[in-house]
């Protein structure tokens, strides 16, 4: 992960029914290279979480946040939510669905603003 370079932080959850929607586009932009980090928000211990991930055939770096104390302390309530951090700072945050292009778009704009 470069730090030259916007980083999206994606919080969901294996119950979430939104996710099922958000993640497969996360994923793709994991595997195109870009800077992502999840967060699964109080989806079960590092072995239910890797099983999900498995049995959804997604592959992007993920952070266990099995109590939801690292969801809290960035204010988060709700799955999905994409939170896009530039030099240190956040620059967008939503919550629910959106779209690769959604995503793809908040990455570019915080690389060229």
């Amino acid at each position: 992960m470069s730090e030259e370079r916007p980083v999206l932080l994606y919080f969901w959850a294996s119950w979430c029914g939104v996710c099922r929607f958000t993640t497969p586009a996360v994923a793709r932009l994991a595997a195109e290279g870009e800077n992502v980090m999840t967060v699964a928000l109080r989806s079960g211990d590092d072995a239910e979480v890797a099983r999900w991930l498995a049995r959804k055939g997604v592959d992007f770096p993920v952070i266990n946040d099995a109590n939801g104390a690292l969801s809290a302390g960035w204010e988060i309530s709700v799955t999905p939510t994409l939170v896009v951090v530039s030099q240190g700072r956040v620059v967008f945050t939503t919550s629910g669905w959106t779209s690769y292009w959604g995503m793809k778009l908040r990455l570019w704009w915080a690389k060229t603003f």
